[in-house]
């Protein structure tokens, strides 16, 4: 059903990768057509670049972990035999090569701040900011892994609550570094006086809080965005309070449009209630397509797909999401058998996918191998978009993180197929070049930096001595 009200929407359009070979594909790997295994080689990265800045993608979505899904049967092994999103390499390293083959594609880097340090990130994604003029975002994190915690000098997790207590000043500090501590003119550059930087510009934040204390000045001269680009995805009650605060935009996963809604509402809710424009915050739901030319094209695709599917692996990150060890259940037992509030909840989730069926282990293990939790769509490059616009519609949702099944081929249809109906109904720019270069607060909102109601405003010189 194709926007009837507003079939000129702009789309975001963002490709949602991994670092790694198994990202929410599970087993696809083992496709003679993927080519994941390649994902430590540059070129694998430079061309994936290139092709989504040629499709008019705004941004390439790099996701992360810290440490192994080991729910599943108590160990990792399954994760390392099955590629379940193990290995996996820092999200941040291909960036600077893929900036260096494009001009307009953003970059949002998945970074947790319970393992970092706000000095030093900041400093590096100062620099990010600098090497690809501009075009970085940052997805915001806390983590939820207790292998993470282990590995990272922790004892235990930090409880869901205070990881965003820990987060709130952690963003504080970073926007004291980046809005606050360098003049826009502090780079003088003058050659003849000797003189590179006025010293009389750059200023200590002395922030002394409850978990940092940074009393110094940022490493890092002004970068073209000051702050990257703002993204966030948690929903919790403490995440969404988060998000409505900090994020520029909030990544959110459903499995219709109509059951998407109400988590939608909250987000803009909960920015309204922080005296944000609430549709300043843009949404974004993930959304995993499979097509071809024609309908029946693409459903033999699909079924071809699931030939390689590997439920353990699904399994395998299903324990890692949710906690829930499914290793001893027996395949064909209904998931509404098992005592567990996750479990309650999962079912709930997948009444809307399919109401008609009964859901057990094997079914949820299959559903999982193609974009795990989130939705996908199937069909020619019209059945596609009708439902990309039906999202937009009954959702509410400002784009999309697009996830692949097997790459570079999923992503390569879209944009031969796909990108060329999105033009036709003028979601996406017809050539994305005459829209010039810009950073990518500009492409996603036209803003050059952070909207003055936005929290980190306060922060900026001159606005923070009027607010103290």
């Amino acid at each position: 059903m194709a926007n009837k009200q507003n079939p000129q929407k702009r789309m975001i359009l963002n490709a949602f990768d991994m670092n790694c070979v198994g990202h929410q594909n599970p087993g696809m790997w083992t496709h003679p057509d993927d080519q994941t295994h390649r994902y430590m080689d540059v070129d694998y990265w430079t061309d994936l670049a290139k092709l989504l800045e040629r499709g008019g993608f705004d941004c390439l979505f790099i996701a992360d972990v810290l440490g192994y899904y080991d729910v599943y049967g108590g160990s990792r092994d399954t994760a390392l035999r099955t590629a379940a999103q193990a290995p996996v390499g820092d999200p941040a390293i291909p960036i600077s090569a893929m900036a260096a083959v494009t001009e307009r594609l953003g970059f949002g880097v998945t970074k947790s701040l319970t393992y970092e340090l706000p000095y030093s990130f900041a400093k590096t994604m100062t620099t990010l900011d600098h090497i690809t003029k501009g075009r970085v975002a940052w997805n915001i994190v806390t983590s939820y892994q207790a292998s993470a915690a282990e590995n990272l000098g922790l004892d235990k997790q930090i409880p869901h609550d205070e990881r965003y207590a820990v987060a709130d000043e952690f963003m504080e500090v970073c926007y004291k570094l980046w809005e606050g501590s360098w003049d826009e003119d502090a780079v003088v550059f003058d050659k003849e006086k000797r003189i590179f930087t006025d010293p009389s510009k750059v200023h200590d934040i002395n922030h002394e809080g409850k978990y940092y204390k940074v009393p110094g000045a940022h490493l890092g001269q002004p970068s073209p965005q000051r702050t990257p680009f703002l993204f966030q995805a948690g929903t919790s009650k403490k995440g969404m309070e988060f998000s409505g605060k900090h994020a520029e935009a909030v990544f959110v996963i459903g499995t219709s449009p109509e059951e998407l809604r109400p988590t939608v509402d909250k987000v803009r809710q909960q920015a309204a209630e922080a005296g944000r424009d609430p549709r300043s915050v843009k949404v974004i739901v993930m959304l995993t397509p499979i097509t071809a030319p024609t309908d029946e094209e693409a459903q033999a695709k699909l079924e071809d797909f699931y030939k390689y599917a590997d439920t353990d692996a699904a399994l395998t990150l299903f324990g890692g999401w949710t906690g829930i060890d499914m290793s001893s259940a027996p395949a064909d037992q209904p998931l509404e058998s098992i005592e567990s509030d996750a479990i309650r909840a999962m079912i709930d989730m997948l009444t809307g996918v399919d109401s008609e069926v009964v859901w057990t282990k094997e079914r949820l293990a299959k559903w999982l191998c193609i974009g795990g939790f989130s939705a996908s769509v199937v069909g020619s490059p019209t059945t596609i978009v009708d439902e990309m616009e039906r999202w937009m519609e009954i959702a509410d949702v400002d784009g999309f993180n697009l996830g692949r099944v097997i790459a570079p081929g999923t992503m390569e249809d879209f944009v031969e197929l796909v990108v060329p109906e999105l033009r036709k109904r003028g979601h996406v720019p017809q050539d994305p070049a005459a829209e010039g270069v810009m950073t990518l607060r500009e492409r996603l909102t036209g803003d050059a930096r952070l909207p003055s109601e936005h929290a980190g405003a306060n922060y900026r010189l001159g606005v923070a001595a009027s607010v103290s």
